[in-house]
């Protein structure tokens, strides 16, 4: 039975928490002003929608079902200031190699309020909320940690605060899906990283600094995911046991491989199906695709293109760690919805590219697509 949400949210201070990696990200003082980005990234626009989808009791496979269960005209109970949180035993922590994710005993109606809290609580703006396809995604933030400490700087930081800034930047994305269980929820957390270069120009240009992307950095994610722990009730001390504790069974083979067989490709996930249906799910946060909808259980995620470096604009010839990542991004269609179709065969997964219709697609995208997903698992 999923849990009734009766305790007051405390949601933990940023600065009072996870003192073994030091995350002092810089709090927004109101939703209503200009977000702070890095200076070659594009504001986004903001969605303030925090309408929620009634609960369906039977539990339904699609978000876009979930929604529509909804009864027309109806309006669910805002959630209040006082807002609540489980029991321990109601959160448990799942881990798959570097990926972690929270099994929560009530329906994600109920744990998405209280995730809107979490990150007003902490003074973290939302660039995205979506209660009907389950996803959040937080504004790029400024760790604070990151600015180097000395003497001088110090001295400054005290008088000025806002003299000097990082040269990181740091997004989140949450993704909030109906669990195996009706009445349950899985919660999935992606981090995304940019971090600033100095470039010498011409004599008379002087130095000019763009921002590139960040390989994703794991550590962060387990930071955050401890956060939100503790917001939705678990103690300190079994959040910090819980995120440190040792993975279960050790990787020995390849997790994926591209297949090809003439015009035809595909994506073997050497995993059994649920597995590949988390690993999947994962991969698409990563790299940039939006997860309109999905039906767990006919294994199909349905996904448009939407680089999360778009509103970077970087100088000619850049590299950086990231280049082969960046270039087949720039190369696949934004416009058009893809399936993303996962199938069992045997004791591995075949994942497959499909148009809007239904239909299998093999082209140049479709390999692109798989391609980079193969990247994330490997």
């Amino acid at each position: 039975m999923a849990f009734s949400l009766t305790a007051c949210l405390s949601a933990p201070d940023m600065s009072e928490v996870m003192a073994d990696r030091k995350v002092d990200y810089k709090k927004s003082k109101s939703a209503e002003k200009d977000l702070e980005v890095p200076p070659d990234l594009t504001k986004d626009s903001i969605d303030d929608s925090m309408a929620v989808p009634d609960i369906a009791p039977s539990g339904t496979a699609t978000y876009s079902e979930y929604a529509g269960e909804r009864a027309p005209g109806t309006q669910p109970a805002p959630a209040s200031a006082q807002n609540v949180l489980p029991t321990v035993k109601d959160v448990e922590l799942k881990r798959d190699g570097e990926t972690r994710w929270l099994v929560i005993n009530s329906a994600p109606a109920e744990v998405w309020p209280v995730l809107v809290s979490f990150w007003q609580a902490n003074g973290i703006l939302l660039l995205e909320q979506d209660p009907e396809s389950g996803v959040m995604r937080t504004a790029w933030l400024e760790n604070r940690a990151d600015i180097k400490s000395d003497f001088i700087t110090d001295t400054l930081r005290k008088a000025f605060n806002g003299l000097y800034s990082a040269g990181t930047r740091d997004q989140f994305r949450v993704r909030l899906e109906q669990g195996e269980k009706a009445g349950t929820s899985e919660l999935y957390l992606t981090h995304k990283g940019m971090q600033e270069q100095i470039l010498k120009g011409s004599t008379n240009e002087g130095e000019q600094s763009v921002w590139v992307p960040r390989e994703t950095d794991h550590g962060l994610e387990s930071v955050m995911l401890r956060r939100i722990m503790i917001s939705l009730g678990v103690t300190e001390n079994r959040a910090n046991t819980l995120i440190t504790g040792k993975d279960g069974q050790q990787q020995q083979k390849a997790r994926s491989e591209l297949q090809r067989n003439k015009d035809v490709v595909a994506l073997r996930i050497n995993e059994n199906l649920e597995r590949s249906w988390r690993l999947t799910g994962t991969a698409l946060d990563r790299v940039g695709f939006a997860v309109e909808d999905r039906n767990h259980q006919e294994g199909v995620y349905y996904v448009r293109y939407n680089d999360p470096y778009s509103d970077q604009e970087k100088s000619k010839g850049m590299l950086s760690k990231l280049a082969f990542w960046n270039e087949e991004n720039k190369k696949i269609d934004k416009v058009n919805q893809y399936q993303v179709r996962l199938a069992s065969e045997a004791e591995h997964t075949l994942v497959a590219v499909h148009n809007d219709k239904g239909e299998r697609v093999n082209s140049d995208t479709a390999a692109r697509i798989l391609t980079l997903l193969h990247e994330q698992i490997k």
